[in-house]
């Protein structure tokens, strides 16, 4: 009894050990792919907003499937968030989970059409982007921090910025200052 216990510890430990690993390399893409495209808005911005629309429809879209099929894993997101954040999730945001998690995956589908477009459209997209970043970096680790705070930066790269084009149009345009 006591060997089945101690093996399926150890079982137990080699498979979180794995995740671990796992999960370190996801996260060291994810912050090592927002800083490539922070800097990619000096050089390439027309890129970097082709990516982050993949990027927000990608998350739109696994928010809403996930919310669909298995909701309670954003209640996974408590362990590593601040202690408002945290008192949120396990508490109200329970049982309003489909509903608040199609919310936000309906705002990430507006952020990444938005990135596509220009002026106006443009700008408010890039604000949205910030608004967006800046309140799930509270999540801390759930949300690969520092990268919400990089993926901030990117945006407000792209927002400074007075020419515009999107990714299939290689002519530029001035957008009027507000």
């Amino acid at each position: 009894m006591m060997e089945t216990f101690n093996s399926f510890l150890e079982g137990l430990e080699s498979t979180l050990r794995m995740l671990s690993s796992v999960l370190s390399v996801a996260y060291m893409i994810t912050n090592f792919l927002f800083i490539g495209l922070l800097v990619g808005t000096y050089r390439r911005p027309a890129f970097v907003r082709f990516i982050l629309f993949l990027i927000f429809l990608g998350a739109a879209f696994f928010n809403t499937r996930t919310a669909l099929n298995t909701p309670w894993v954003y209640q996974n997101f408590a362990d590593h968030a601040i202690a408002p954040y945290r008192t949120f999730i396990l508490g109200t945001f329970e049982a309003i989970i489909q509903p608040m998690v199609w919310s936000i995956a309906l705002g990430q589908v507006f952020i990444a059409v938005t990135t596509l477009m220009k002026g106006h459209w443009h700008r408010l997209g890039c604000l949205s982007g910030i608004l967006f970043s800046l309140c799930i970096a509270p999540l801390g680790l759930g949300a690969a921090f520092p990268a919400p705070l990089i993926l901030a930066a990117t945006f407000y790269q792209l927002y400074r910025q007075q020419e515009y084009s999107t990714p299939t149009s290689p002519h530029k345009e001035k957008s009027p200052n507000f």
